[in-house]
């Protein structure tokens, strides 16, 4: 494999292993794959064999297609409003339209999302990365590291993910907003 994909591989496998806030030492309980091997891995170190990216792909939950199948960031990407597939979460109080392309190699995650009037989204331990949030109609509180911030139309928000974080609507109208998270959401 050459070095530049492996690369890509293992940084696509860690992603997704620190998305599902998993340790090298839970994949390595679920599927005997030792943590140090699965390291070496994501640090482009060694190339798995079939076996063992079959046994990584298991362990977290993905086809092990998607892991390998890497599709180039376009040099442009235009979509269309019809294109876009809408995501219902939450017991359906949050609508979630994704404006990045879901299957490009992108490190971001860029997305519309309505909280009905209460919704609310579980609160988050913590993930890598980073989250940019900005108002366009409605009140949001977005709580990070227990100190709530109130939001409104016009306001913004931009705090290190890896914080635990809680978000919801302070009225009994929809709250609509534009989300920005790294690294990539694979909603």
């Amino acid at each position: 494999m050459p070095k530049a994909i492996g690369k890509l591989l293992g940084r696509r496998i860690r992603r997704i292993r620190q998305e599902k806030s998993l340790t090298l030492k839970q994949i390595e309980a679920k599927v005997g794959v030792s943590a140090t091997h699965i390291s070496e891995i994501e640090r482009g170190k060694t190339s798995p064999t079939i076996g063992a990216l079959e046994k990584i792909s298991v362990a977290l939950d993905v086809s092990p297609s998607h892991l390998i199948d890497i599709p180039p960031l376009p040099e442009l990407n235009v979509r269309k409003r019809d294109e876009i597939r809408r995501i219902r979460m939450y017991d359906g109080s949050v609508e979630i339209e994704p404006l990045t392309n879901r299957e490009a190699s992108s490190e971001m995650s860029i997305f519309f999302a309505t909280i009905d009037g209460n919704g609310m989204i579980d609160p988050v331990p913590g993930h890598r990365g980073e989250e940019f949030c900005y108002v366009l109609e409605g009140f949001l509180e977005v709580t990070v590291d227990g100190r709530p911030h109130v939001l409104r139309k016009g306001d913004s928000i931009h705090f290190k993910a890896s914080q635990p974080h809680q978000i919801r609507n302070l009225s009994t109208e929809p709250v609509r907003t534009i989300w920005t998270v790294r690294p990539k959401l694979f909603i």
